[in-house]
């Protein structure tokens, strides 16, 4: 049974819920203790152990309705009774009696040893389910992704079920003019294909739970692998979403609320204080504890044609972390410096960028002039405490670089990061001018996809934490 639960964490993954080693083992264990008997018992267990949201619990309990079918082979007998008949194969085989003759009164019977053709014969749909299930265990079928797979997963579960065995039967009771072995075959005939319509339709139906989100998946994939600036318009929407979702997962992984623990390091200075009062004994006891400082940055994003793509994931990405990061300042410039922090606090991220972008993205670089406006605006508010994020190709149209004003800021920040949507081998080419910069950066890297970001400031957040 624990592969049975196995798969339907699968199934439950392939929803969008995210279930991890621990989530499961405390539904195994919580489905150990409450057994099998309940059908709603079973599925409260299972969905308050696997799900973290109440969207999260319909996904579970949408998945435990679809996983926890039993009705195969039971379609068929509900149309069969409907249609006054008592059985499918029996039936199939009264129509297909002597080739289209006067039918007979009673169904033909199978004397063979074929465990498959009994089972049809008889119309054990139990046995058949089960059958099927195993066949399909067999096969891995909770392995499927793809529509196009099902053929190639209807075939294996049938093959494993025993359909060649089956076909030749067919072919060996045809042959030769005994007209109850001819109708027999007839009848074995129409019931492997209504046992291909049953397999089919149940492989449909696990497409269904485990192929759910396979393409969305690897849509995502390949986006979060492609280079910001080939990106279409039309997938604008899936990649906010997925910045939002490495948001989160960044801030769940970062954002430590400050409090005192009561375990750790014991802080004797402390506690020996707030003891006096109790003549030196130790009553009370006090901890020393790690306090996490959120970093600040200064963001400053080239807007121009060049590099817009990637300014407009970066700010996204950046105000998605208001949980982890103090406090962001963003300055936005092709020719002169911009402060948006204002457009961020008026309008919904998303929202401010689209407008930042119509308001600021024209013209060609000046990075000489941005960092005029930036040591005449911003050069005394940068400590130690403050982290500079640079973007931008360097490519500064053979104008002046002003390096200078780059080192000062490299003397007063914590981290000056450069992040360049181009390969390191075109730094130097043509009018970029990132070797006059990349001597007062602390780090420059190639910064064209999403997992680039992702990883940067992952980094970033990891070495604000550990300082």
């Amino acid at each position: 049974m624990q592969q049975t639960l196995e798969n339907f964490y699968k199934a439950v993954r392939a929803a969008g819920v995210a279930v991890a080693p621990a989530n499961s083992i405390e539904a195994s264990r919580a489905v150990a203790l409450v057994g099998y008997r309940e059908r709603g018992i079973l599925k409260h267990a299972l969905s308050m152990n696997l799900a973290k949201s109440h969207a999260d619990q319909l996904l579970v309990e949408e998945c435990f309705e679809q996983f926890f079918r039993f009705d195969a082979f039971k379609d068929s007998a509900r149309d069969s009774t409907a249609q006054g008949g008592d059985d499918p194969t029996a039936n199939a085989a009264a129509n297909a009696e002597a080739g289209g003759k006067e039918k007979s009164t009673a169904a033909p019977r199978y004397e063979g040893e074929l465990p498959l053709a009994k089972m049809l014969m008889a119309g054990d749909r139990t046995a058949l389910a089960v059958a099927m299930q195993q066949a399909a265990r067999d096969a891995g079928l909770t392995d499927i992704w793809f529509f196009t797979q099902k053929s190639l997963y209807t075939q294996q579960i049938l093959q494993r079920m025993g359909l060649r065995e089956l076909q030749d039967e067919i072919r060996a009771l045809g042959e030769g003019s005994c007209p109850t072995r001819i109708a027999t075959a007839g009848a074995l005939r129409t019931a492997k294909d209504w046992l291909y319509e049953e397999v089919r339709d149940f492989v449909e139906r696990q497409l269904g739970m485990f192929g759910k989100t396979a393409v969305q998946s690897l849509r995502e994939r390949h986006l979060q692998k492609t280079r910001l600036s080939n990106i279409d318009l039309r997938d604008f929407r899936t990649m906010h979403e997925l910045v939002r979702k490495m948001a989160r997962r960044l801030s769940a992984l970062y954002s430590r609320k400050r409090k005192r623990a009561n375990r750790g390091q014991l802080d004797f200075a402390r506690t020996l204080r707030g003891n006096v009062a109790h003549d030196g004994v130790l009553f009370e006891t006090h901890w020393k504890t790690r306090f996490v400082d959120k970093p600040r940055v200064l963001v400053l994003c080239d807007v121009s044609g060049s590099v817009q793509a990637y300014s407009r994931f970066l700010l996204l990405f950046l105000h998605s972390l208001n949980d982890v990061l103090k406090r962001i300042d963003s300055y936005v410039f092709t020719g002169s410096l911009a402060s948006v922090n204002d457009i961020f606090d008026s309008y919904p991220v998303a929202e401010a960028i689209d407008k930042i972008m119509a308001e600021h993205g024209f013209g060609g670089s000046d990075y000489g002039g941005m960092l005029l406006d930036l040591e005449r605006e911003c050069l005394r508010g940068i400590d130690h405490r403050t982290t500079v994020l640079i973007l931008g190709d360097a490519r500064n149209n053979n104008l002046d670089a002003r390096s200078d004003i780059l080192q000062q800021v490299h003397q007063r920040a914590k981290r000056v990061i450069w992040l360049n949507p181009e390969p390191e081998s075109f730094w130097n080419t043509g009018d970029s001018v990132m070797r006059n910069y990349r001597p007062y950066c602390h780090l420059a890297k190639t910064c064209n996809t999403l997992d680039h970001l992702e990883r940067l400031l992952d980094d970033l957040l990891r070495a604000a934490t550990a300082s």
